[in-house]
């Protein structure tokens, strides 16, 4: 079993901090704000107890996969700097076969700003990360029997999406697609629906990402929207649980009320947990409560901490 991922690859760091810290330094809480690394470095060295790692949500899930005990990589753009470097090193302290493309830009790096009621301030700097060359990426990462994890993020170049595709098809891979941000999904609406119809095993989205796609709330839309897709559509609703689609037969899955350390790359998560047991044949509902299960794991541990052998456990513990 194995997950080829491909995605933007960017230096995670989370810190927790006061409730007025992100407004010192001129940014509203809760705010997402895109800036050059120039402008994020006096924030990084303000932070206190900074928690480092390479991120991004394609290189969230090929961690988990590899946590949960399976084969995966991870294609995407670093710089030739030191954080690419630790980037580099990172993937591979967690046994990711890496396809690193490396750019002179520098690499892009996410900074979540966590205060005591768990708001997120977040600011990006996507550096070379959004510039993947989908035709460099070797041969090797297309491998019969893989399945290919994308990250809607790349659909700021569709182009990219569409050869990378079209590769994984060529080399008779399933296809998921992760759709990644309601803003992309409404710019980019008609391509992710004609990929979502005609290329993806399973599809996974948050309830905005769905709503920004469907035009309508997923209660009310979802059994029409997945109707003649032949894959699988996965909504991802937080506390609420998560819901799956497939030949329109409808499963839900709660999850248990639990207190978020840190929801960094929880959908990434979820995903990874979904597809370890959706590629071994497993049912949607087990599927569901695997995917439920993982994203539990990760949301109590800061940015993607993951301890494997206890995800392993939990795990091996869903029926």
């Amino acid at each position: 079993m194995r997950l080829a991922c491909v995605g933007n690859a960017l230096w995670d760091i989370v810190s927790f901090v006061g409730d007025d810290f992100p407004s010192s330094l001129g940014y509203h809480d809760g705010s997402t704000t895109h800036a050059d690394i120039a402008n994020l470095e006096p924030v990084i060295a303000a932070l206190p107890n900074a928690y480092l790692c390479a991120g991004g949500g394609a290189a969230n899930a090929a961690r988990v996969f590899s946590s949960l005990g399976h084969d995966a990589a991870f294609a995407g753009m670093i710089g030739s700097d030191e954080t690419g470097q630790r980037f580099r090193v990172d993937m591979a302290d967690f046994g990711i076969e890496s396809f690193l493309q490396v750019s002179q830009k520098p690499t892009g790096v996410f900074c979540a700003m966590i205060a005591p009621d768990g708001t997120h301030t977040v600011l990006v700097a996507p550096g070379a990360a959004p510039f993947l060359d989908a035709a460099a990426v070797p041969a090797a990462f297309f491998r019969p029997g893989s399945t290919l994890y994308i990250d809607g993020f790349l659909a700021s170049s569709p182009e990219a999406i569409e050869r990378l595709v079209h590769r994984a098809k060529s080399a008779g891979m399933g296809i998921a697609l992760d759709v990644a941000g309601s803003r992309i999904a409404a710019i980019h609406r008609d391509f992710f629906i004609e990929l979502i119809r005609t290329s993806c095993s399973w599809t996974f989205m948050n309830e905005d990402e769905f709503m920004a796609l469907a035009d309508s709330g997923v209660d009310d839309a979802l059994a029409r929207f997945s109707a003649g897709i032949p894959g699988v559509v996965v909504v991802k609703r937080a506390e609420i649980g998560a819901v799956c689609v497939s030949d329109g037969s409808v499963v839900e899955s709660s999850v248990r009320p639990i207190r978020a350390t840190d929801t960094t790359g929880a959908g990434d998560a979820f995903a990874a947990g979904f597809l370890s047991a959706a590629i071994a044949g497993s049912s949607l509902a087990r599927c569901l409560r695997l995917g439920n299960r993982v994203a539990e794991h990760a949301i109590q541990v800061p940015g993607m901490a993951i301890d494997s052998a206890g995800l392993r456990r939990a795990a091996d513990a869903v029926s």
